[in-house]
Parts: C-alpha cells; sequence; structure tokens
C-alpha cells in the first residue's frame, strides 16, 4: 500500500496525484499533450483557413536570384536590347549637347548691280574693274576637290577683260547720265574642314620649292620688317620646325592682341602692329607677313561674305561685303602638301564654313595684290562714283555638319 508523501493519505495504484491534497506522486506523473493554437490576427475571418508555408531553404534563393540575374544579363546582352539602349543613348547626348549645325554646301545665284554717276556737273572718263569669281581651289591652292563651283556667269552689258585678267567697263558720263551694270553667277560653296592634327604636319624643311613669290615682300606683305622677324622667331620657338604648330602660334598671337576694326583701306604691317587693332584685310596682311618671316608660304584670298546669315529654317544670307582671308601651305608627313585656310576675323582656323563666295587668290604680283582694292578711277571734269547693291536671288543648303566646337 502507497501513501501520499505530502499529507499521508492512501493512494490508489491508478493515481496520479493525492485524492486528499492534490500533490503529485512521484514516479507516476505523464506529461498533457498540448494543443498548439496559433494566435490569429483579430482582423481575418474565423471562417478563413490559416495556411502556414513552410519556409524555403538558402540555397533554393541563391538559385532563384542567379536564375534572375542570367535572365537579366540576357535581356541587356540581346541586339535588339544593345540597338535600344544605343538608341537613346545617342537621343539623349543629341538633346544635351549644344551642337553648331553647318551645311555641307550651299548653292546660290549672286546678283551685283552698280550704278555709276557724277557727283558734280561735267564729265568723266570712269573706269570699274572688278575679279571674276572662278572655280577654285586653282593654283597655289593644292587640292584637286573644288570647293566653289561657279555656273552659269552672265554680265550686262558685257566687259573686257584687261591684263591682269580681270573684267573691265569703262565709259564717259556727262551731266546726268548714268551707267548700270549687272554680273549674275551661280556658285556651290562646300564647307572646308580637313583632318589635320598637329603631329600631321611636316616641318619647315620639309616645304617644297616654287613658292618664293609667297615668301618675300609684296606690298604691305612685309616679312623683311625686323618687328615681323622678331616675332616670327618668338612663334617658332619651341615648335621644332611643325609648320601647323607655327601658324596656330601666330594665329593665337593676332587674336589675343589685336582688336578687329573696320577701316576704309588696308593698313601697313607697322600701322597694325601699332595701333592693335585692324580689319579682316590688316589681320590677314600682318598674318601673311609674319607667316612668311618663319618660312612658310602664306597669301592672302579675298571674297564676299555675308553679314546676317540664318540657315536653320532655310538659306538666308544678307548684307554682302568684301572679305579677306589668309591660305597657307602646309607639308604632311606622308611627303605630300596641303593648303589650310585661316579667317581671323571670324575666328576660323585650319577650316571655312560655305557662307563665303572667292573672287581673287592672291597670285604673288604686289600690283595685282594693291588693284584689286581699287577697282574704280574716274578722270575729268567731275568726279564719277557707284554704289553697288549684291544680293542672293536663290539659296539652298546642302547636308548638314554637326560641330561641337567651332
Amino acid at each position: 500500500m502507497k501513501l501520499c508523501d505530502f499529507c499521508g493519505f492512501y493512494v490508489g495504484p491508478e493515481d496520479i496525484k493525492c485524492r486528499n491534497c492534490s500533490n503529485p506522486i512521484a514516479g507516476r506523473q505523464v506529461f498533457e499533450e498540448i494543443e498548439y493554437i496559433p494566435k490569429v490576427d483579430t482582423q481575418t475571418k474565423p471562417s478563413e483557413e490559416i495556411v502556414y508555408i513552410k519556409p524555403k531553404s538558402k540555397m533554393y534563393n541563391i538559385a532563384r536570384k542567379v536564375t534572375v540575374l542570367i535572365i537579366l544579363i540576357g535581356i541587356v546582352a540581346a541586339p535588339q536590347t544593345q540597338s535600344l539602349v544605343k538608341g537613346t543613348m545617342d537621343y539623349w547626348d543629341e538633346i544635351n549637347t549644344p551642337y553648331y549645325r553647318i551645311p555641307e554646301s550651299i548653292e546660290l545665284t549672286m546678283v551685283r548691280n552698280f550704278t555709276i554717276y557724277l557727283q558734280d556737273s561735267g564729265y568723266s572718263d570712269y573706269s570699274l574693274v572688278i575679279s571674276k569669281p572662278y572655280d577654285t581651289p586653282v593654283w597655289p591652292q593644292q587640292d584637286t576637290n573644288n570647293w566653289q563651283t561657279v555656273t552659269d556667269f552672265s554680265s550686262i552689258p558685257q566687259y573686257e577683260e584687261n591684263e591682269a585678267g580681270r573684267m573691265e567697263w569703262a565709259n564717259r558720263l556727262e551731266g546726268a547720265e548714268r551707267d548700270y551694270i549687272e554680273i549674275e553667277y551661280k556658285v556651290k560653296v562646300e564647307t572646308l574642314r580637313p583632318e589635320l592634327k598637329v603631329e600631321d604636319s611636316g616641318k619647315i624643311e620639309d616645304l617644297p620649292e616654287g613658292y618664293e613669290s609667297y615668301l618675300v615682300d609684296e606690298w604691305l606683305i612685309e616679312p623683311t620688317m625686323p618687328e615681323i622677324k622678331e616675332l616670327a622667331t618668338q612663334l617658332s620657338n619651341g615648335t621644332d620646325g611643325n609648320v601647323i604648330k607655327i601658324l596656330r602660334n601666330i594665329y593665337t598671337y593676332i587674336t589675343y592682341n589685336y582688336t578687329y576694326q573696320q577701316s576704309a583701306i588696308p593698313k601697313s604691317c607697322d600701322e597694325t602692329l601699332s595701333g592693335g587693332y585692324g580689319d579682316c584685310d590688316d589681320l590677314a596682311i600682318l598674318f601673311a607677313s609674319i607667316a612668311r618671316a618663319a618660312g612658310i608660304p602664306a597669301w592672302l584670298e579675298l571674297g564676299r561674305i555675308p553679314a546676317f546669315i540664318n540657315t536653320s529654317s532655310g538659306c538666308e544670307l544678307r548684307d554682302w561685303g568684301g572679305h579677306a582671308w589668309v591660305n597657307a601651305l602646309v607639308p604632311l608627313n606622308d611627303g605630300s602638301v596641303t593648303v589650310v585656310n585661316i579667317d581671323l576675323a571670324n575666328s576660323y582656323f585650319m577650316w571655312m564654313p560655305p557662307y563665303r563666295v572667292s573672287d581673287w587668290v592672291d597670285d604673288g604680283n604686289g600690283d595685282n595684290l594693291y588693284s584689286y582694292y581699287y577697282l574704280f578711277s574716274s578722270k575729268g571734269t567731275a568726279k564719277a562714283t557707284y554704289l553697288e547693291n549684291s544680293y542672293i536671288s536663290d539659296c539652298k543648303t546642302i547636308g548638314e555638319i554637326k560641330l561641337e566646337e567651332l
């Protein structure tokens, strides 16, 4: 017979706790199975069944991520995706890059009208001389591709050709008489932008013979002036004779030290040096003088450019006037030579946009260079003069070049 250890009351063979004091009987405890009742959200409807999903293993999650990554890489690497991405990036660059838009070429019809009359009573024998535009380049431009092509040239009245190859009209006016001259022609002008780098240039000693007339004094071009020779020496220092480096130094020197200011007639180098200013002719003459003193053949090209340009929504070129720029000979490492264009007034170094018409290229003869600027003469009891009205009767642009810098 077993008694309770706590109160001494009789304990039956099946009792697991004392019937008197309710304390458990040693050796007879049974662990009751407790049913787990999950906590239910109070917002969950009583009728909804709560489903518990066993979490996936870590390896399962890694495999899943790798699979997604492989799919993404495949999509990105696909040609269609690459094309789409490139197109998007190109479009983004397009709308965020400030391009200069230059026509590849321009086709125009130039009309020049001259009215000649007397300023007072009497008579005058006048002469009007104009250079006839032609296809360029011509010698010494060293290029087989024309950047200017002239067609359908006409003149009313017909001109005579003088000994310099220029057009000349001559007549006598009396009293209120007037003469009218009109020339018209079509011209196509290309943008000149050669892919030349400093390392493509040869040296002074690589320049060919045959250009001696572009190394000596010629009217206002004065490479023998002491001041010009000193400038040429300074601007050649440190270049190792590289022709493009020297030309760049001359260009930088003039553009940083001289102010553009229009003048009636070209000035001498001495006047430009002392005054610190000049127009397109004066700056071109100064440049050619320094280049020649440095041993680089350089010469002027003369023509016309518009003061107003609008090609964004058509082709509008107005207010044409005379202009001068410089050409210089550059030897190349492959043994050939080329000619580069430099416009000091408009800050174009070794390139030119198509907004121009060339009338005449300096032939190395100082008398011909001088006479280009003095196209009209009058002799008699009265003084004759002229008015010119130049305009474009037709114009269109062809193609487009986008430049991030000029």
